[in-house]
């Protein structure tokens, strides 16, 4: 898989299909700006992992810092950490209905963004 196959895999799966469309021509750059960005701090890849509260790269890596953000502590079986990133399984994310939530005060899983 190309590193832009896997960049625009990832986006899709990590927004949940909110994300449909490259802004500026990159897939990276409409999730960072999908997160709240505005523009590119450093990379877009560094934008995204600021976004998510990773605030240094791991091994000199801000893709590999992103990856272990999601639990992928290897990328041997997928051949680079794009590909790993594009081949992680997401939880989607489920829309919060106030009326209907059944969701305990405390027992709450889901990451809320102050966007």
């Amino acid at each position: 898989m190309s590193y832009a196959v896997a960049q625009q895999e990832y986006v899709r799966k990590a927004s949940n299909d909110a994300v449909t469309y490259p802004t500026g021509g990159s897939w990276l750059g409409a999730y960072a700006i999908y997160l709240g960005a505005t523009e590119p701090n450093g990379t877009w890849v560094q934008t995204i992992c600021n976004q998510l509260g990773v605030t240094e790269p791991l091994n000199g890596s801000w893709v590999q810092a992103l990856a272990n953000y999601y639990g992928i502590t290897s990328a041997d079986e997928y051949g680079n950490w794009w590909t790993a990133l594009a081949e992680h399984t997401f939880t989607p994310i489920v829309g919060f209905n106030w009326e209907t939530n059944t969701v305990f005060w405390e027992a709450e899983t889901r990451t809320w963004s102050l966007t």
